[in-house]
């Protein structure tokens, strides 16, 4: 049975509570709770300040929610989440339609599912921040969408919608918002497809007919009491708000926090750093503005007319009453005189009537009690692996240590250390304790244990990895393993769980922590991901065998399609040690003439050849360390391709991997410091490429463009890619010159969505089709998820535009690729995805590069 989408990333309940659960609802909460303990790496138990545990305290006063939707990471107001979450108390929830792996990368290479894992563990960041919780839908960001419509049909209309309802169905909101209009004010077509899945689940998700197999499984309709769209605030000064409409105060003081929810939000926001959007604090007051789609109409407030307090659910009279002596009778300087309370309250809630105990809100509740309940304890729990990844079968040993700094009397009854599955936990080794934590004296036990072998492995559920269907809608997987500790007071017992993680001291930064990796025992990873073959000869395919755990030993072999030739057919490896690796090269002939396929590892460990996996690590400072676990495979292209003139200068700008395809096609491709710009002969490569973004991220072109140009009039050729310049206040986009040629041009946002749309060839006597490389309309088919992107416009006459093209029912546009003569030599700018096309391997937009970076040699 599926479990409900959207909950809570907290400790589990207890045993008792589980066994006594009265309902099946009730079941499946209590166990959700559970499964997902560990996705996130906040701290192993939350430390609360005294001021954060008083905000703890007021928070369990309020009983209400509120569930945010839009498209993509980054779209969602965090002004609007941390007033909500942090200012009024609620249970707050940003839905984001997709993880935001069709955008592009200021921080480095990674596109697709690696830019998606970014961005999802940055969304988390944020939330750390904010205090909102974090969900999902399935749906893929396939890049720009001009339409709603195209969306939809992209991302599959029924099959999201469902995900929807079944997120509202199992939060069940008191008011839903969304970041967007439904309609072309949006501006892009994920973002309205998202309002106008929000406004289509707010009703459906209240009738038992639509999607009732959710109902099936334990869900209940839901009808939210309005769902509010919140209006774009791009400025300082707020717009009036619309006739009817609502209002937020965003830029309120909070005294605990030190500071207003406009500075919370901006550190939230500041989060998502592949965007680049850091953005400056905004203090004093700042109304967000509001209007009502659909729902109960409103005059005043957000919540109007929705009882917020614990009174809307029957039999919690005690519970309250409990909650607000702890927080009439909290003393900042001794946090744990609010225990007895606290505790006798956690009693009170486990013993509410079934149909309460049901209620999402209230399981939020109960999760929100136990964390005060550890906070005011001052209790420290952790649980160190020694070492970071793992593979079934292995010898882990884990360091428990539980730290009581409260002054409270506690003692540590029992310890279990789980295993953590889709399908429930499995207890690996529990003990007995009773032993009295002394005040601020650690307790330490060590389990060590064999990795089961058929522990689920390391790779991402919403990747198809193990628990796709039982975790939908997290935001990630939950840690592998986990500890469980129950402690008693003299009022009464509470748990404290947290995920096993692997500790390390960096050098810099100090303590750090990051989440295990289960990982194959052996693990092959390619040196390209894809192979090139300019003529029929052989070419040599380097591979590297891990060991992803302890020693491994076996065969890899090769598997190609018809028409294509390996050698050796399998070759041995033996690994004696956990990261050991071994380099092996077979060679590849392709067929004579032009064909695609794919090649894929496959190993034998003892009991038969599997489908191999490679091990992808994404790590940046920021987030962390994730580990993908793809299938080893390497795309084939054999196409023709001429070269002339194979020195290339390259300056990186947030980072592509152009680079690596140039050299695997023959090119020699030399990356190009400010320095060396500034002093080295230039005059050395055939042409000099700026890659993606470098007039965003690359200061020293402002003065540098001088010297780029000088070496164009000298004879050569300068490929300018793709830059940004949005236009939008806070947004982190600006050009550091607007120069980037040598005569006047914008870099506007026109783009082409449509990577099947026709392509015009403008001049079709220009070189750039002819050399060395014969360009046609078949050169243009096979492309990935666009073709251009920041078009040029309003260029000088001496520019020569030489492609035009366009979206479906648009007027053809000429901005995508432009050239001109400057002395004696050639400047290019192009807004053609070229940092998609080539790392894939396209063939026709490679040849089309390749005549790019002749242009030099061309003759006109």
């Amino acid at each position: 049975m599926p479990l409900p989408a959207a909950l809570r990333p907290t400790p589990p309940v207890s045993g008792a509570a589980w066994r006594n659960a009265p309902s099946a609802l009730g079941r499946i909460l209590l166990l959700a709770l559970g499964l997902v303990l560990g996705a996130g790496l906040r701290a192993q138990v939350p430390v609360r300040d005294a001021a954060d545990l008083r905000k703890q305290l007021d928070r369990l006063q309020t009983v209400g929610s509120v569930l945010y939707i839009a498209a993509h990471p980054d779209d969602e107001n965090t002004a609007v989440l941390a007033t909500l979450s942090k200012g009024r108390n609620l249970r707050t929830a940003y839905l984001a339609i997709t993880r935001g792996g069709g955008g592009q990368n200021l921080i480095g290479p990674e596109l697709g599912d690696g830019l998606a894992a970014i961005r999802t563990q940055e969304l988390l960041a944020a939330r750390r921040i904010d205090g909102a919780e974090q969900y999902f839908t399935s749906a893929v960001d396939f890049g720009f969408s001009k339409t709603a419509e195209e969306s939809m049909r992209m991302w599959g209309h029924e099959r999201v919608l469902a995900e929807v309802v079944r997120t509202v169905r199992a939060f069940r909101p008191d008011v839903i918002l969304t970041r967007f209009p439904p309609d072309a004010r949006a501006g892009h077509g994920h973002h309205a497809a998202s309002a106008l899945l929000a406004i289509e689940a707010f009703k459906a998700a209240a009738e038992p007919a639509r999607f009732p197999e959710q109902i099936a499984a334990g869900l209940r309709p839901w009808q939210a009491t309005r769902l509010l769209w919140n209006h774009y605030l791009f400025t300082d000064e707020a717009p009036a708000p619309p006739l009817g409409g609502l209002t937020l105060d965003v830029g309120a003081y909070d005294p605990l926090l030190g500071r207003s929810y406009g500075e919370l939000a901006a550190e939230s926001r500041s989060q998502h750093r592949s965007q680049g959007f850091g953005v400056l604090a905004q203090r004093g007051r700042r109304l967000e503005t509001f209007e009502r789609l659909e729902g109960r109409p409103a005059t005043a407030d957000l919540f109007e007319g929705i009882d917020l307090t614990w009174s809307r659910f029957r039999g919690t009279r005690d519970v309250a009453a409990l909650l607000r002596e702890a927080r009439e009778g909290f003393r900042p300087e001794h946090p744990a005189s609010v225990l007895p309370p606290l505790i006798r309250a956690r009693q009170a809630l486990r013993a509410l009537p079934a149909e309460t105990l049901s209620e999402p809100l209230i399981q939020a509740k109960a999760a929100e009690l136990e964390d005060a309940i550890r906070a005011a304890a001052g209790l420290w729990v952790e649980a160190i692996a020694d070492r970071q990844r793992l593979a079934p079968g292995d010898r882990l040993t884990v360091h428990a240590a539980l730290l009581a700094r409260g002054g409270a009397s506690l003692t540590l009854d029992a310890l279990a250390l789980e295993s953590v599955r889709p399908e429930g936990s499995r207890v690996l080794d529990s003990r007995k304790e009773g032993a009295v934590l002394l005040d601020n004296a650690p307790r330490k036990v060590a389990f060590s244990f064999t990795v089961p072998a058929d522990t689920p492995l390391s790779q991402p559920h919403w990747l198809g990895g193990p628990g796709a269907e039982a975790w939908a809608g997290l935001p990630e997987s939950p840690a592998p393993f986990r500890l469980r500790a129950r402690l008693k007071t003299s009022d009464g017992p509470f748990e404290v769980t947290v995920p096993v993680q692997y500790r390390f001291r960096d050098p810099v930064l100090g303590e750090r922590y990051q989440p295990l990796a289960v990982v194959p025992a052996a693990l092959v990873s390619f040196a390209d991901s894809v192979l090139a073959f300019e003529t029929p000869a052989a070419k040599e395919v380097r591979l590297q065998v891990l060991a992803g755990g302890a020693a491994a030993s076996g065969r890899v072999r090769l598997r190609v399609p018809a028409g294509w030739a390996v050698d050796p057919s399998e070759q041995a490896f033996a690994l004696a040690q956990a990261g050991e690796k071994k380099e092996l090269s077979f060679h590849v002939t392709p067929p004579a003439s032009a064909a695609s396929g794919e090649l894929r590892a496959e190993v034998d460990l003892g009991a038969g050849f599997t489908g191999a996996r490679s091990l992808v690590v994404v790590d940046h400072p920021h987030i962390p360390l994730q580990t993908l676990l793809p299938e080893a495979r390497v795309r084939l292209e054999r196409f023709d391709l001429k070269h002339d003139g194979r020195r290339i200068g390259y300056v990186m700008g947030a980072g592509d991997e152009i680079p690596r395809a140039l050299r695997r096609i023959g090119y020699e491709v030399e990356l190009l410091t400010d320095e060396a710009l500034a002093r080295e002969d230039l005059g050395r490569f055939d042409a000099l490429v700026l890659g993606v973004r470098a007039f965003n991220t690359r200061p020293a072109l402002q003065t540098l463009k001088e010297r780029l140009h000088a070496y164009v009039a000298a004879g050569g050729t300068e490929l300018v890619l793709y830059t940004v310049n949005t236009g939008i206040p806070g947004i982190n986009a600006a050009m550091v010159t607007e120069a980037i040629g040598p005569y006047p041009f914008k870099v506007g946002r026109k783009r082409v969505t449509v990577e099947t749309v026709p392509v015009h060839l403008l001049k079709p006597d220009h070189p750039v089709f002819h050399w060395p490389n014969e360009i046609t309309a078949a050169d243009f088919d096979g492309w990935v998820q666009e073709r251009s992107l920041y078009h040029a416009e309003g260029w000088d006459a001496r520019y020569m535009p030489l492609l035009g093209m366009a979206d479906p029912g648009e007027t053809e546009d000429a901005g995508a690729l432009i050239v001109a003569r400057h002395g004696k030599g050639h400047y290019v700018y192009t807004g053609l995805s070229f940092f998609r096309q080539l790392p894939d391997g396209v063939p026709g937009a490679t040849r089309l590069f390749a005549n790019l970076l002749a242009l030099g040699h061309a003759h006109d």
